[in-house]
């Protein structure tokens, strides 16, 4: 059977205008995929799946249908390769369904996985917000992939399931980023972020940014560590809140750590203690704001550093503490 190479290939002279869906199926093929993945009806439904998360596409279904089925077809009837056509979804008669309540999405997205389990896993499915949903799978090898789920659902036959998952993160028994995995993150509506912790000695992470309709591959970088680049690393802990047990997360708890010692450092009149305090307040509000919006034991002792840094004294970089409040 033909490849997604020999494809793209053939679809580079097939290009009409920019919003021509083939453009579109073009970069995903080729962004997504590696060139010796063989084409198959599942394949193109999947690409299906995917455009249909763009409101773009969700306007442009039939014409996206039609594109994209021409260029299959032209293709495969240049070969002996064989194609069936009849297993092509027909999105053109898709409804696609906004659910508004996170409890029934839940109950939608825990039907659907529960259909795709096997003997020996298990699963939770929980809201990650209103129109968001989060399934947590445990293999029977003890590994754990997490799928997002966003609040868009289609009609098949008299059920509704979802879309497609948005988010899939794949972990190692202990927790750890599954070294090999393809990892996707969307770190905004229209920006999808693919990485791979490679199987080596030292860490080393390859990203793709993935942008718009059309799966343009926008930058390519290579990372000693997630922390080095923001739009990776906050998506991520801000997804990984929900089930990873805070206390033990290194992140986590070296960010109470160095709050808990700059109010030390504060209360003892530390020299360097001002400076101190206010990169441990800097960086536990960017903290607060991007990933814990609702952690008590951050917030307070936000609070309580703010309080410090914000008297007068220490603004003049005095030693008396400030006054209690009553």
């Amino acid at each position: 059977m033909a490849n997604v190479g020999e494809l793209t290939n053939f679809i580079l002279g097939a290009f009409k205008s920019e919003d021509d869906g083939r453009v579109a199926l073009y970069h995903y093929l080729k962004n997504f995929f590696p060139t010796e993945t063989l084409v198959s009806p599942p394949l193109i439904n999947e690409f299906y799946s995917e455009a249909l998360h763009n409101q773009y596409w969700q306007e442009r279904k039939t014409n996206l249908q039609n594109d994209v089925q021409e260029v299959v077809q032209r293709f495969f009837s240049q070969g002996q390769d064989s194609f069936r056509l009849d297993l092509l979804w027909d999105i053109s008669k898709f409804q696609i369904v906004p659910i508004t309540q996170s409890e029934t999405l839940c109950l939608i997205v825990r039907e659907f996985e529960q259909t795709v389990t096997t003997e020996g896993e298990t699963f939770r499915v929980m809201p990650e917000s209103e129109s968001r949903a989060i399934s947590v799978r445990r293999t029977n090898l003890g590994e754990v992939v997490v799928r997002t789920y966003s609040n868009l659902t289609r009609l098949q036959g008299s059920k509704l399931v979802p879309l497609k998952s948005d988010q899939e993160i794949f972990y190692d028994p202990g927790m750890e980023l599954k070294r090999g995995a393809l990892q996707k993150l969307r770190p905004a509506q229209h920006t999808q972020v693919r990485f791979i912790v490679e199987n080596s000695k030292d860490t080393l992470i390859t990203a793709q940014f993935i942008n718009g309709f059309a799966f343009r591959l926008s930058q390519t970088v290579e990372l000693g560590n997630i922390n080095q680049e923001s739009r990776i690393f906050f998506p991520l802990k801000r997804l990984e809140r929900f089930y990873i047990y805070r206390p033990s997360d290194p992140y986590y708890m070296e960010l109470i750590s160095t709050m808990e010692r700059a109010l030390l450092m504060l209360q003892t009149h530390k020299e360097g203690a001002f400076e101190f305090a206010r990169q441990a307040f800097d960086g536990g509000q960017i903290a607060f704001d991007q990933i814990f919006p609702d952690d008590k034991a951050l917030y307070s002792r936000l609070r309580e550093l703010a309080k410090w840094i914000s008297s007068p004294a220490y603004s003049r970089r005095e030693s008396p503490p400030p006054e209690a409040q009553a």
